[in-house]
C-alpha cells in the first residue's frame, strides 16, 4: 500500500469497467466525479457510474468486532 495524496492506494487493486458490473449486488462504484461509494447497480448500467470493484472481504478478527445489533441482516452486509 502507498499513500497517494490523501488516500491509501493498493497498487495491485484496480477498478473494473462498469459494463462488467453485476446487477443487484452490493459493490463499490466509482462515479464520473471520481468519488467512490458502495451500492447496487440495478438493471441498465447507470451513466453516472464509470467503474466498479468488489467489496473487500472482512477477516474473522474484524468481523468479530461488528456489533450485530445495528443490522437486521448482517450476513448480506458482510458477505456471508
Amino acid at each position: 500500500m502507498e499513500a497517494k495524496e490523501s488516500a491509501v492506494v493498493d497498487p495491485d487493486y484496480y477498478w473494473r469497467p462498469i459494463s462488467s458490473c453485476p446487477s443487484g449486488i452490493k459493490v463499490q462504484l466509482l462515479n464520473r466525479a471520481g468519488i467512490g461509494t458502495s451500492g447496487k447497480l440495478e438493471g441498465n448500467k447507470d451513466e453516472w457510474f464509470i467503474a466498479w470493484a468488489p467489496m473487500p472481504k472482512i477477516p474473522p478478527e474484524i468481523k468479530a468486532l461488528i456489533d450485530n445489533r445495528h443490522h437486521t441482516n448482517i450476513g448480506n452486509l458482510i458477505g456471508d
